[in-house]
């Protein structure tokens, strides 16, 4: 642990979700390439269109048109569907709807994260404690996770609501629904923008976990901001409160 700046009273943590608590990596790779495949099944896809660089690609020109759409991962993958499937002359008979079904297969895939026992142990006494929330720009769902009853708040980003990190929004939101100022939460997360720049922009405290739950997450860019602490493993959280 390297303290980088005098640490105030803390009344509530917030903690970012994939590669923080548990190591996501490969486990969203393997989703994608399952969803990519189902895809090519369903709708009898030529073989480059059921891998997910397909997706991918196409996820990006969806989203060079519909800028708005980067505050939400599933609103911008179910429009993806909706409209890769429609250019390849697949286009869905249920429209908006059948999408929605069809990422909600992908989102549960996702969730089911093998979630450490040390991290739910460390969320099970901190939450006896201090209040938590979610603050993610994922769309991993706790139910999924096992750590449902664990998070006082589940925080994502949506389009037209709270923007995504490191916007300010959902530590802003965190804070006004937890009654406490942004300066008394400590936000717990490995990535150096959205979860450094974004809490202390936001005014909050931060933890950064630097390299991830794994300590081998190398993110492509290093935040400008300092936070007040950055942590070698997950469990010094408890000793920061």
């Amino acid at each position: 642990m390297v303290i980088h700046k005098s640490l105030n009273r803390v009344r509530a943590i917030t903690f970012d979700l994939d590669d923080t608590l548990y190591d996501n990596q490969g486990h969203l790779r393997r989703s994608e390439e399952e969803f990519a495949a189902l895809l090519g099944r369903r709708f009898a896809l030529m073989p480059g269109q059921c891998r997910p660089q397909w997706w991918a690609a196409e996820r990006e020109r969806v989203l060079a048109l519909n800028p708005s759409l980067a505050d939400d991962v599933t609103a911008l993958r179910e429009r993806t569907v909706l409209e890769g499937l429609a250019a390849l002359g697949r286009p869905l008979p249920g429209g908006a709807a059948q999408a929605r079904e069809l990422v909600g297969l992908f989102v549960e895939r996702r969730s089911q994260v093998a979630v450490p026992a040390s991290s739910v142990e460390l969320l099970r006494r901190l939450a006896r404690r201090l209040p938590l929330a979610a603050v993610s720009n994922g769309n991993a769902r706790l139910s999924g996770l096992g750590l449902q009853g664990l998070f006082a708040l589940d925080l994502r980003p949506a389009v037209g609501g709270p923007r995504r990190k490191p916007f300010p929004d959902l530590f802003l939101e965190a804070a006004r629904r937890l009654g406490v100022a942004p300066g008394e939460i400590l936000h717990v997360g490995d990535d150096p923008i959205t979860d450094v720049e974004g809490a202390v922009g936001a005014g909050c405290q931060c933890a950064h976990l630097e390299g991830g739950i794994t300590g081998r997450l190398r993110p492509p860019r290093a935040a400008c901001r300092v936070p007040t602490v950055t942590l070698g493993a997950l469990a010094e959280v408890e000793e920061l409160v």
